[in-house]
């Protein structure tokens, strides 16, 4: 904190000074990401591609241990040359996104901090460490429970006297990365309601009165993120409604102590 400015008119830039500011934060930051991505690619492939099909080889578990047993090959389709090789630096790249956001994280609050006041840095620093707990909390889920259960519900449907199993690994990630970015976004709900309550923005009337309409929203957001089958649409939608009681609460505390200070 004390690094930073008191007030940003302390800090008199011109606007390529400024620029010249953005580059160097870029240039940290992309040169950071390029040292993971590169170690992570060439030293540890095998163990990011072990990590990221998890939930692809639990799903085949279980269903072989279901009554009656549901055979299917743990191993993912591989259609093109390259389509392997664009996997494992897919993968690198996100793992060298994770391992490296405090970093990046750092170079982004250096660059924006000097503009705010420090009224506004306190605020900014007291919600981070929720959203990305909340970011991280929504990725365990999917990992965890929504993946998995979703492609054995899936896998298990299919008749294997009419159709064979043969699942593409570009498909895989695909979905595994459209449901993880999507629980990662989602699980801010509380968050964003909590600071747009702070902002005056909405009150806790009006979030309980659109209470059902934010439940059906959630219900049709969930259909458009989610495989065309209920399971996973429920187990996506559930979590949201959780989410919005949970940020209904907050945001019911918050008016209480206002009222009663």
């Amino acid at each position: 904190m004390g690094a930073f400015p008191n007030h940003p008119d302390e800090v008199r830039m011109t606007f390529s000074e400024h620029l010249d500011e953005l580059r160097k934060r870029f240039g940290y930051s992309l040169l950071f990401l390029g040292i993971l991505f590169f170690v992570g690619w060439t030293l540890f492939s095998s163990q990011l591609e072990s990590i990221f099909l998890r939930p692809h080889r639990e799903a085949v578990a279980a269903l072989a241990a279901s009554d009656p047993p549901v055979v299917l090959e743990s191993r993912l389709a591989v259609l093109a040359p390259v389509e392997h090789i664009f996997f494992d630096m897919k993968i690198a790249f996100l793992a060298a996104l994770a391992f490296g956001l405090p970093a990046l994280l750092w170079q982004i609050w250096s660059f924006i901090a000097t503009g705010l006041f420090p009224k506004e840095r306190r605020v900014v620093l007291s919600i981070l460490p929720f959203s990305l707990i909340s970011g991280a909390a929504g990725i365990g889920f999917g990992y965890f429970v929504l993946i998995p259960t979703v492609l054995q519900f899936l896998y298990g449907m299919v008749d294997t006297n009419l159709m064979v199993h043969a699942y593409r690994l570009a498909d895989y990630f695909s979905m595994f990365f459209l449901l993880t970015v999507a629980l990662a976004i989602i699980f801010q709900l509380p968050l964003l309601m909590v600071g747009l309550h702070a902002a005056g923005l909405v009150q806790q009337k009006m979030l309980r009165h659109y209470r059902r309409h934010f439940i059906l929203g959630a219900f049709v957001l969930s259909a458009l993120l989610t495989p065309p089958e209920p399971l996973s649409q429920v187990l996506m939608a559930l979590p949201t409604a959780i989410l919005y009681e949970l940020g209904l609460l907050l945001v019911t505390l918050r008016e209480r102590r206002a009222q009663q200070a």
